[in-house]
């Protein structure tokens, strides 16, 4: 499916004050929306799977914006290829929502705490799946190779960027069970180690070593994620860290992620948020927004759309700062491409990544890993083979085996948070 696609535009206009909505008016439209949440969560707890499509008639009543349609960005998932796999999958999840009740309509779930439908899922582990946030290598090599610290944050700023992209996916990876890890190798050498430290919350642990000592990639990640209505929203918290020979570091965070249409409408994916990049040593910092939105009131919004008010989805757009001093602007968007306006080797390159013509290099999973490794997760294999009946039956059999295993730990003094 082809990403929107949209100008670069990150200055916004003056917005004007707009009339103020009447105070009884405020108060029915309130009454109204949480009378839809009402219905909803009634109509869940009726729910028949062949009545589906009097549900997908619900979209006409959200806001393009909730939908997450035209105007509004994002990856969207519009190809045909997907049309037939949302039927099948929505189905599923009308069924799991049945089965444990009306909440998410109303409260919302954390989906880090509940089993999800395998219908749900890629076969792989979040572990196989956080390499490929890494396939734009080049750009952490050239990083490495740099002895300017200003080149090293702008190169790290770009693979950080460029990785959003690689993230986007119609179905998530699997849990990692508590001790599970995966290794995998580059073609140039350099080597990746995950593992999963923590079951409850769950954070992800790992290395990457390049072979010539020029830099080590290293961090954790804890995903917390929940669903409410029609929407989920996650993100991986944790530090991401680059340290380079010199000894001096690059430290950063991920944005937020929302999958919209996840039960009716137009499915897609956006991140939204911001990213601290920060070279202690150096005295370097880079915040950068994105997909920033523009300033506007809560009553205001009632009366102007955001794209009235200038607003261009998807962009990023950032400052290098060494103290309080601007040495450089990036600007860009996370779907498509990253560009510093000074650039890097006497400016001689610009555009840093470009998602037509940035290369791409997979990792690959070696050949004889640990027992732990990721891929002899029976759930992962049948998955793969595509039998999802037993990959059920093994996700299940697997989380009541962490469920035992956490229950000898509270009962003989281990780490009772794992």
């Amino acid at each position: 499916p082809a990403p929107s696609s949209h100008a670069l535009q990150p200055d916004y206009p003056q917005q004007h004050t707009p009339p103020v909505r009447p105070p009884a008016r405020l108060k029915a439209a309130a009454m109204t929306r949480e009378t839809e949440a009402d219905q909803l969560a009634r109509s869940a707890a009726e729910l028949q799977v062949d009545d589906e499509a009097e549900f997908m008639d619900m979209e006409d009543e959200e806001s393009e914006e909730d939908q997450g349609g035209a105007g509004q960005g994002g990856y969207q998932f519009t190809g045909p290829e997907y049309q037939a796999q949302l039927k099948v999958q929505r189905q599923q999840l009308w069924i799991w929502i049945k089965r444990i009740g009306n909440n998410m309509f109303r409260e919302g779930i954390n989906l880090t705490k509940i089993s999800l439908p395998v219908c749900l899922f890629e076969p792989r582990s979040f572990l196989e799946r956080m390499t490929t946030n890494w396939e734009y290598l080049d750009l952490l090599m050239a990083a490495g190779a740099s002895t300017d610290p200003v080149e090293r944050m702008k190169y790290v700023v770009a693979f950080a960027v460029s990785g959003l992209c690689r993230q986007v996916s119609f179905h998530k990876p699997f849990n990692p069970i508590l001790g599970e890890t995966y290794q995998s190798r580059f073609p140039n050498g350099v080597e990746t180690f995950l593992e999963q430290i923590s079951h409850h919350p769950p954070i992800s642990s790992w290395q990457m070593l390049e072979p010539t000592g020029k830099f080590m990639f290293f961090g954790n990640g804890n995903w917390t994620a929940g669903i409410k209505g029609n929407s989920v929203k996650g993100r991986q918290t944790g530090i991401n860290v680059v340290r380079f020979a010199d000894g001096s570091s690059i430290s950063y965070e991920l944005p937020g992620i929302t999958v919209k249409g996840v039960l009716w409408g137009q499915r897609c994916i956006k991140y939204g948020g911001e990213m601290v990049f920060k070279d202690e040593t150096n005295n370097l910092t880079c915040h950068v927004e994105v997909d920033p939105q523009p300033k506007q009131s809560y009553i205001s919004s009632w009366f102007r759309s955001k794209q009235s008010l200038g607003y261009k989805p998807d962009l990023v757009y950032g400052q290098l700062k060494k103290g309080n001093t601007v040495l450089d602007t990036m600007t860009g968007n996370w779907l498509f491409y990253v560009e510093w306006e000074k650039g890097v080797k006497n400016a001689r390159s610009k555009h840093m990544w470009d998602i037509k013509t940035s290369v791409l290099t997979p990792a690959i999973p070696v050949a004889q890993p640990l027992p732990s490794d990721a891929q002899t997760r029976k759930d992962v294999v049948f998955l793969k083979a595509g039998d999802q009946t037993l990959s059920q039956e093994w996700k299940h059999t697997l989380e009541e085996q962490q469920r035992k295993e956490r229950n000898l730990r509270r009962t003989f003094g281990g780490v009772v948070e794992h």
